[in-house]
């Protein structure tokens, strides 16, 4: 039993923290956060087309269609893949080449950035591939931003050499439906919250250590990734590189100190492109198995699109040498109108409770009700509850 007084400072504080998080709802989105059906569909109809483009290997069943998801909709900007004919059990939805995948290798020969990856990825050593790949995505959605901008100021795909690289970005059409800001395709993560957010709705929380590391890890990455990228970006938006510091006189045996980094040298928009591109790699990308005994990770458009679920209904094939083909089939009868889905990890997995599924892909599987009600509400999914004596 409490007191009057104990009753009125828990009250109070369960106010508290539903008006924190009410605020936290309404907060301000990215600016590409809200986006129209009509724009939307053009995006997708776009990817299908570049994914079909210059391969034979590529394949979209004509029965498949992209549309606001069942698990969200218009409601919060969500999309989907759905059958828009029936589909026999067996039948094939989707083959994509790995040449129209994400992959470690694309950011390894880069043109501009791939031998300061490699050199990165030989220095981290083992789990730095999310690293690089997320360096080179930000690398490049910052370089397509640019061309979008040129354009809007008047210039042509053919202006000039600078104009025409950036006119020809391998990624661009799955770049533009990809999530880089909160609530895009409805995408949430703790990466696009704010300090104090994290703070206020987390701490005490089961998912509140994964969520600062998370994010610790980030931003060290960003500061790291500025050194690559930011002489790129500055080089297509033609400003000038920073100063450097005269470090004076060394013998040639002396090395070079190690670039110091702070907030004010780090580039324009890298810590949002950086943030970005970190949730798109841990909520989208795929753990192939090629080889025997060799996984890679990779961004597989389209496959990506397909909402999760414990009982999908279709089901993901790695074919070819080295894993160069993903096919996707329908693993049961899907009638017209119903979503595809697939199963991103085992919900039974005791490596992936549901808090971590929370801070890995952004949300709670087989839970409707929004992730800030269940954090208001103390749920068990994110609160250890201490047993009754």
């Amino acid at each position: 039993q409490h007191s009057s007084e104990e009753y009125l400072v828990v009250h109070w504080l369960k106010m508290k923290l539903l008006a924190c998080v009410a605020y936290f709802l309404a907060g301000p989105c990215n600016a590409f956060s809200t986006t129209s059906v009509g724009s939307a569909q053009s995006r997708y109809a776009d990817l299908k087309d570049w994914l079909l483009s210059g391969t034979d290997d590529s394949f979209i069943s004509p029965k498949l269609d992209i549309r606001p998801s069942t698990r969200g909709g218009l409601a919060t900007g969500g999309y989907g893949a759905f059958a828009g004919e029936d589909i026999d059990e067996g039948e094939i939805l989707l083959k994509i080449p790995v040449a129209k995948c994400v992959t470690l290798q694309d950011a390894l020969e880069d043109l501009e950035c791939g031998p300061s990856f490699a050199n990165l990825l030989k220095k981290a050593g083992p789990g730095s591939d999310t690293v690089v790949i997320a360096g080179y995505l930000a690398k490049e959605y910052l370089l397509l931003k640019e061309f979008d901008r040129r354009i809007s100021e008047g210039a042509t795909a053919d202006d000039d050499s600078e104009m025409r690289r950036l006119a020809n970005i391998k990624f661009a059409a799955y770049l533009r439906t990809l999530p880089w800001g909160r609530g895009v395709n409805a995408q949430e993560h703790v990466l696009f919250w704010k300090d104090e957010d994290v703070d206020a709705l987390l701490e005490g929380s089961l998912a509140y250590k994964d969520a600062t590391e998370t994010r610790a890890t980030v931003k060290m990455a960003t500061k790291v990734l500025n050194a690559i990228i930011s002489p790129v970006i500055r080089k297509a938006r033609a400003e000038e590189e920073p100063e450097s510091k005269d470090e004076g006189f060394r013998f040639p045996w002396q090395q070079e100190p190690e670039p110091e980094s702070s907030d004010e040298e780090i580039l324009e928009g890298l810590e949002d492109a950086v943030r970005g591109a970190f949730v798109i790699m841990l909520s989208r990308s795929f753990a192939e198995t090629v080889g025997e005994n060799t996984q890679e990770d990779r961004l597989e458009p389209l496959l990506d699109m397909l909402q999760h679920s414990n009982a999908p209904n279709t089901e993901c094939l790695v074919k070819g040498d080295g894993g160069s083909i993903v096919e996707v089939r329908a693993c049961k009868v899907i009638t017209s109108g119903d979503e595809l889905f697939n199963r991103y990890k085992s919900e039974e997995d005791e490596n992936m409770p549901y808090h971590k599924f929370f801070t890995r892909f952004g949300f709670v599987p087989g839970v409707v009700e929004p992730v800030a009600d269940l954090i208001a509400a103390r749920s068990t999914i994110f609160f250890p509850q201490r047993a009754e004596i």
